[in-house]
């Protein structure tokens, strides 16, 4: 997934103008971390998402009960608006693309509000890293504004993901959460990034009732029986405009889950309005059996999440482990014998994984007299 850089915006008040991204032409080969700066949207479910958060009103009412009632007083939403979501790299020329962008004014500025779903059954605990380099390319294209430069102030830019998985997210929202404990040490330098995690499905949980639009949206995909679902099917048909990105949004993400749980595509092909969603078709996927699959299907995943963060628990805590004891032998040999003798069999333990290795250094520094007579004892045992 890449960043998509905000544009350059000027308007009669002061604020920046709105200018495309610079359209170079790219080079051949994509740089070697072209696979972290892009995701691309392919699976049924994130064009979905993209569709759904392509429609202002449900990005109004999302940022208005997630972001701005809480941190943000000065956002003019009335004006909230697309920014672009592909741009030229200035140091590889690869094209980048995120998933979705918008933009509103802020004060004398202008607040940029990145979009990122994430629809994989496994968390990625990647995301505070992609997130950073999202962050980063979008304040590099910002930083060639000749308004920013005279100002020498960048605007600020908040980074979301969207969480449309059922398993519950586990992974980090901080790139601070990802650091080895030798690296907190050098928190004053480093970035703790973070990310605003909205989770979906845990948010329709929560819903008693839908009457708004976006509530709705939440409520008819997740909902868990065939009342919630015409219910929230209702309020939709009433308050979303027919000529709304997010009604076909809606109707492509119920068409997906069909698909996914075993209905034919050439049926499914007959559902293109949301007033569609009434039809037959969709009556045979609420019968019982398929609801009984699809309950299945996510209790297995949820035991399957629960196995996987249970391995990852205990190879993390193995890693970190290993990187104690071997930091505690440098610091005894670093006290024995100085910091040249501790740099070299700090070179020597880089990847040591067998305890008995590390037990045999430990002897080591009692027995050997001098650091030279460690450091070559140690290279033999290797």
């Amino acid at each position: 997934m890449a960043a998509a850089a905000g544009p350059r915006d000027r308007s009669p008040a002061g604020k920046p103008p709105e200018r495309e991204a610079p359209r170079d032409k790219p080079s051949d080969e994509a740089s070697p971390t072209d696979e972290v700066h892009r995701k691309a949207i392919h699976q049924p479910i994130d064009k979905s998402a993209k569709g759904f958060y392509g429609d202002k009103g449900m990005v109004d009412e999302f940022l208005g009960k997630h972001v701005f009632g809480r941190i943000v007083a000065d956002v003019e939403l009335a004006k909230l608006r697309k920014g672009p979501t592909e741009y030229i790299d200035s140091k590889s020329r690869a094209v980048r693309h995120a998933d979705m962008v918008w933009k509103a004014p802020f004060r004398d500025s202008w607040l940029y509000v990145v979009f990122l779903f994430e629809a994989q059954s496994t968390v990625d605990w990647r995301m505070p890293v992609r997130i950073l380099l999202e962050t980063a390319l979008i304040y590099e294209e910002l930083a060639r504004d000749p308004e920013v430069r005279k100002r020498r102030k960048l605007p600020p830019v908040l980074p979301i993901v969207v969480y449309l998985g059922a398993k519950p997210w586990d992974a980090p929202t901080r790139l601070e959460e990802m650091l080895t404990d030798e690296a907190k040490a050098f928190l004053p330098f480093a970035l703790g990034h973070e990310f605003l995690l909205v989770s979906e499905a845990e948010e329709a949980k929560a819903l008693t009732r839908a009457d708004t639009p976006r509530t709705a949206g939440l409520r008819l995909r997740y909902a868990r029986d065939r009342a919630e679902f015409d219910e929230a099917l209702a309020v939709l048909r009433e308050l979303l405009p027919e000529d709304s990105p997010a009604r076909r949004a809606l109707v492509e993400w119920v068409r997906s889950s069909m698909i996914e749980d075993g209905a034919k595509e050439e049926e499914m092909a007959k559902l293109r309005e949301l007033e569609d969603l009434a039809s037959p078709v969709v009556e045979t996927w609420w019968a019982a059996e398929r609801r009984e699959a699809r309950r299945k299907g996510l209790e297995e995943g949820r035991q399957e999440g629960r196995r996987q963060g249970r391995q990852e628990g205990r190879q993390e805590g193995e890693a970190r482990a290993r990187l104690e004891q071997r930091a505690t032998l440098v610091r005894q040999a670093r006290r024995k014998f100085g910091s040249e003798t501790a740099e070299g069999l700090a070179a020597l333990l880089e990847g040591a994984t067998d305890l008995e290795r590390v037990a045999e250094v430990a002897d080591l520094i009692i027995d050997c007299t001098s650091g030279g007579d460690l450091l070559a004892r140690a290279a033999r045992g290797r």
